[in-house]
């Protein structure tokens, strides 16, 4: 037998052995690779070469260099993480193969945060199926109509406390708007003032709790967990102090609405709102497991709906001021529809294509979570040849699917058209990416769509947004900055409020569409 004969049989036998020992180990399947990404570094992962302000232009420029289907991966702190950068895989995945995708990684800060009450970051299993059977329960998409008027007062008033208030104060007043529209929905009680107790309640709750919910944050509590009991005065424990002083916000943020609604059905038994309807159908349950049930998803509803609007809100008028054209059009066609006597309601809605065409575009040019929720996967996956194991961390990048040129081309440019068809009617895309997928889809979407649809139309009905002008009267120029972690708020900059009507005739539209 010749030579090269000799090599071809000890190659094919050494190839026999090779994938008998692999069947033998990995049961009778070649083990498959995970998906492509940066090179690990020894002890971090890829944890140190990750923008911590801003991971998510990190992931997109690992996905351009790797992952040109749209998945990468690596880890983090011995952790696999895998990142979808598209949404056809994030579609894929997330949505078709939910019943596997459904689950959250356990992340420390939650429960350490007292944020465990909160079902959209809770882990799948009963608990999160029961509260969320509360939540479609109130606000399905052919139930949330009945909080419209709601919706449109609040905006109202927001049109109201703008001609009182300092333009320094808007960001405030749009805070406030959402806040009010929801808190009357969901526990009947009116707030009139940011110098209002429960105002600031909501307001620290979300503002100490939700940069804590990010991989990142948790990473020092998830390896080191005895940072838990060390005094918060030692170097290393800012993270739990944190969580602490969150977990205090978010008690009282539980407790005290509900009590005000108790107290309203106490002294009037008529009374409605979204949870004293939910406790009536608390017969044969389980009281204080149903109590504690609906106070969680009233909590929920609220926390979600207030920090999604007001920041649509705050970047739409970023977005404005930055392209006053778009403002030009849209009041325009406002004036067109609506006239100049009375204010917008939903019966409009289907004859302004454009306003809502702007929505969608502020979704998609900033979007409140840049990165969707996590996702764990339950059980072992793999997708186009490559392995994802159980329990691993699944993200998907929202900010890399709403830079994708090759459906949003000149994506950092602010054009709501995009979502205009041909035949001048809505186009296709909702950018339903923006509100996650599958069984972890938001399900409060339909709630914001149409608060921020009343807030931005009542706005512009009312006033103009322009830049502030310096002494020589030449318009101050800027870089827009969002904050940075769990969600992305615009921060606010100088600019000027301009009325388009006076206070008086405001008033009376406002008395008119009561009629």
């Amino acid at each position: 037998m010749s030579s090269s004969l000799l090599l071809v049989a000890a190659f094919i036998l050494l190839t026999a052995v090779l994938v008998k020992y692999l069947r033998s180990t990995f049961g009778g399947k070649v083990a498959l690779p995970l998906p492509p990404g940066p090179k690990q570094q020894t002890l971090t992962g890829a944890a140190m070469l990750v923008d911590s302000k801003r991971p998510w232009v990190s992931y997109k420029h690992w996905g351009d260099i790797y992952g040109p289907d749209g998945i990468i991966s690596f880890h983090f702190f011995g952790k696999p993480m895998v990142i979808l950068n598209s949404e056809k895989v994030a579609g894929e995945l997330l949505e078709r193969r939910s019943r596997i995708y459904a689950d959250r990684p356990p992340l420390s800060t939650i429960p350490l945060s007292g944020w465990d009450y909160n079902f959209v970051l809770s882990r799948y299993g009963a608990r999160w199926r029961s509260q969320r059977r509360l939540f479609q329960q109130s606000f399905r998409e052919q139930k949330v109509s009945d909080y419209r008027p709601t919706q449109l007062d609040a905006a109202h008033r927001l049109a109201i406390n703008m001609a009182d208030s300092p333009a320094s104060e808007l960001w405030d007043l749009i805070t406030l708007c959402t806040a009010s529209g929801i808190l009357m929905t969901l526990y009947g009680y009116e707030v009139n003032d940011i110098k209002d107790p429960l105002f600031r309640i909501v307001d620290e709750t979300v503002t100490t709790g939700l940069p804590l919910f990010t991989p990142e944050k948790a990473m020092v509590v998830d390896r080191f967990p005895f940072v838990k009991w060390l005094p918060t005065f030692l170097p290393g424990t800012s993270v739990v102090r944190e969580c602490l002083i969150a977990r205090q916000w978010m008690q009282k943020f539980m407790d005290v609405p509900y009590e005000v609604t108790m107290e309203k059905l106490q002294s009037d038994p008529t009374f409605t709102s979204v949870v004293s309807d939910t406790l009536q159908r608390s017969h044969g349950c389980d009281r204080d497991k149903f109590v504690h049930d609906v106070k969680s998803f009233a909590s929920t509803a609220f926390v979600g709906g207030v920090e999604t609007s007001a920041s649509v809100l705050q970047s739409l008028v970023i977005a404005l001021l930055l392209y006053p054209d778009v403002q030009r059009r849209a009041q325009a066609d406002i004036d067109a529809v609506v006239g100049k006597d009375r204010l917008p309601n939903f019966e409009d809605r289907p004859l302004l294509p454009y306003i809502d065409a702007m929505i969608r575009e502020t979704m998609r040019w900033a979007p409140v979570l840049p990165l969707a929720l996590s996702h764990a996967v339950m059980e072992d996956d793999e997708y186009e040849g490559y392995s994802i194991p159980k329990g691993t961390t699944v993200v998907a990048n929202i900010w890399a699917i709403s830079r994708d040129s090759g459906r949003y081309p000149e994506p950092e440019t602010f054009r709501p058209e995009r979502f205009i068809a041909k035949d001048g009617k809505l186009s296709d895309d909702t950018v339903k990416w923006s509100f996650g997928w599958g069984r972890r889809i938001c399900p409060g979407r339909y709630l914001a769509q149409n608060a921020v649809w009343a807030a931005a139309t009542t706005m512009l009905v009312a006033y103009s947004f322009q830049k502030e002008t310096d002494q020589r009267g030449n318009p101050i120029d800027f870089i827009p900055a969002w904050t940075t972690g769990l969600t992305s708020r615009p921060q606010q900059v100088p600019l000027r409020v301009v009325p388009r009507i006076d206070r008086g005739k405001l008033e009376k539209m406002i008395e008119q569409s009561k009629a």
